[in-house]
């Protein structure tokens, strides 16, 4: 778990370092905020009255060397009638320095304002270190309960790379809404009955009847009876038959096939809860498709009562023709259920458990349309709440697509394991003087934060090409080349002696200052992910980051015999580990103090 790395880390004279950046924090937090702040003050005083700007109306600069904000003039010179050129000449005049900002210069038709790095740096080294594990955080949220429902595989099936996206994307959404002040749960939702369970228990009962298998081999197993037992009714008509009367006799509870579904049911939940454990998916609440599917049964037989839902040829509909959303199957013609008879009693059921303000869903992007219609009956159920489908695009290899029904997919299982190996004899080669113990626990922690990071880093409406070698190398954009950055500072802290001063003046490297500025950005970036409800802008502002600090490390000297400046270097080095830790955190990625 995630440490507060800044206060730990922190040798060189620990308690006069972190008393000293507190001390320079003079500004209610975030320094950049304040920055842009007296930016607009100014900006108001010169314009006068009659024109309204707000802070949304500062941009960045596309150069550093321009300025840190940018006013652009466009909007006021169209107001006025003017060149905005020379509407930003004059305001530029007219604006003087403030506590964080030490000028104001004109850029075309851009009005460009300089930080004081000085002044700035103090506020951001002193957020970093009197916040602790808390920096970055922001109360957008408080007052607004959210329930995202994520990790959803389907029992008797392999948990396979596919899923790996589905339970880690949400719980990074859950962590960064709950950085900005929501009150957030977070539901797992198991496929423990349906047809491909019927599937399962049929191959297993006609193929596999009298077989005894291993305990750590069941779920694996189970998912190659299903792939066997699909295979064989493709191309065995009469098949298709008694495997439909095995889903008759499971959703009756009926025997063997009620036991047998509990005994197997198991045999997945407890390979899925070793995955979740070390995925650092922690769901608040379980809820399993075999408790609403009575409930479900009982909601659709009302909706026909009161006239939402109607029969079809035999099957039970909503006619959704007047919001172009075509007609929604709640149940099928031989009273078995759907995806939507659960799905319709869920809402309810976690609603009135927790009484959240917003549902999120993070289903793949294939289900767009279903729940498009499954919100819109739920409307005229009359649920009220705000619903949200957070959709991601497929994962693949780069062999092609997977399909569990087809059997050619990687399994969780197998990809965990083909890296660890890898990492394990990396981590070896480099330390052969560590334990093998050491050596597991290292590539394990790699292997994770290799997985979840390329799951992690790129849009969710973007297909993941998943590249194992890619995933785990240790330079470019992938969680390993972080976690070996943030390494590598807790490398230079042990070297760094402990008794120089910190001076922030000494701080005036352009890449010091560089630094300064991206942990100044990472508040924003926070808001911004948990406003979008996508992590991949945390992702990279980490690889950036991280980037940026081997080039400072590569150019300045921080080990040397001027005490002070090393000091305040480590010091500085200490605040960007602590913050790239706190991203990481973020995204459910563990980090190592040595590797």
């Amino acid at each position: 778990m995630m440490t507060n790395m800044y206060r730990v880390a922190v040798k060189i004279d620990q308690q006069r370092s972190i008393v000293i950046f507190v001390m320079y924090s003079t500004y209610h937090m975030y320094a950049f905020h304040n920055a842009k702040q007296e930016a607009l003050a100014s900006l108001k005083k010169a314009i006068g009255k009659g024109v309204d700007i707000g802070i949304d109306d500062l941009e960045l600069p596309p150069n550093p060397a321009m300025g840190d904000i940018a006013f652009p003039c466009f909007v006021l010179a169209k107001k006025q009638k003017a060149n905005p050129v020379e509407i930003a000449r004059e305001l530029a005049a007219k604006i003087g320095p403030t506590d964080l900002i030490e000028k104001t210069v004109a850029t075309g038709p851009y009005v460009n304002f300089v930080l004081n790095d000085i002044t700035f740096t103090k506020a951001v080294l002193g957020e970093v270190a009197e916040m602790g594990e808390k920096y970055g955080n922001g109360t957008v949220g408080e007052g607004v309960k959210v329930l995202i429902e994520g990790a959803q595989p389907n029992t008797h099936k392999e948990f396979h790379v596919g899923h790996i996206r589905n339970a880690v994307y949400p719980v990074a959404v859950q962590r960064v809404l709950k950085a900005s002040g929501y009150e957030v749960v977070f539901a797992a939702y198991i496929g423990d009955i349906g047809a491909h369970v019927a599937k399962a228990l049929w191959g297993l009962d006609k193929f596999h009847k009298d077989e005894e298998f291993a305990k750590e081999d069941r779920a694996k197993k189970l998912g190659e009876i299903y792939t066997e037992a699909t295979t064989y009714a493709e191309e065995h008509e009469e098949a298709k038959e008694e495997i439909a009367q095995v889903q008759r006799h499971l959703e009756a509870q009926e025997e063997p096939w009620h036991s047998k579904w509990q005994e197997t049911r198991e045999w997945s939940m407890d390979a899925f809860r070793e995955i979740f454990k070390e995925l650092n998916v922690e769901p608040d609440v379980w809820y399993f498709e075999s408790e609403v599917e009575e409930p479900g049964k009982k909601l659709v037989q009302k909706m026909l009562t009161d006239g939402i839902a109607t029969k079809s040829q035999g099957a039970t509909v909503v006619d959704l023709e007047a919001e172009d959303l075509s007609v929604f199957l709640v149940l099928k013609s031989d009273g078995s259920s759907l995806y939507a008879t659960k799905d319709l009693p869920l809402a309810f059921k976690k609603d009135e458990k927790y009484d959240a303000d917003r549902y999120l869903y993070v289903v793949d992007v294939r289900q767009s349309f279903y729940f498009q219609q499954l919100f819109a009956t739920l409307k005229r159920l009359g649920f009220k709440k705000q619903l949200t489908h957070l959709s991601y695009d497929m994962v693949n290899l780069p062999e092609g697509t997977m399909s569990s029904r087809k059997g050619n997919i990687v399994t969780y299982a197998y990809l965990r394991d083909h890296m660890r190996e890898y990492l394990e004899g990396e981590t070896r080669a480099r330390h052969e003087d560590w334990s093998d113990k050491q050596v597991v626990q290292t590539a394990a922690v790699l292997q994770h934060a290799a997985m979840t990071f390329m799951m992690l880093r790129q849009d969710p409406q973007s297909i993941i090409t998943f590249d194992i070698k890619e995933a785990m190398s240790f330079d470019g954009f992938t969680g390993p080349y972080i976690l070996y950055t943030i390494a590598r500072i807790m490398r230079v802290q042990e070297k760094a002696s402990s008794k120089g001063e910190i001076n922030i003046d000494l701080l005036n490297h352009p890449l010091e200052q560089q630094l300064i500025r991206r942990l100044s950005e990472y508040p924003d970036v926070v808001a911004r992910a948990a406003s979008s409800y996508n992590v991949a802008p945390v992702a990279a502002w980490a690889f950036e980051t991280a980037k940026l600090f081997s080039e400072y490390y590569h150019q300045v000297q921080i080990i040397g015999d001027d005490l002070d400046g090393m000091a305040t270097r480590v010091g500085m080095a200490q605040a960007v580990a602590h913050v790239l830790t706190l991203a990481m955190d973020l995204l459910g990625i563990d980090v190592l103090k040595e590797m």
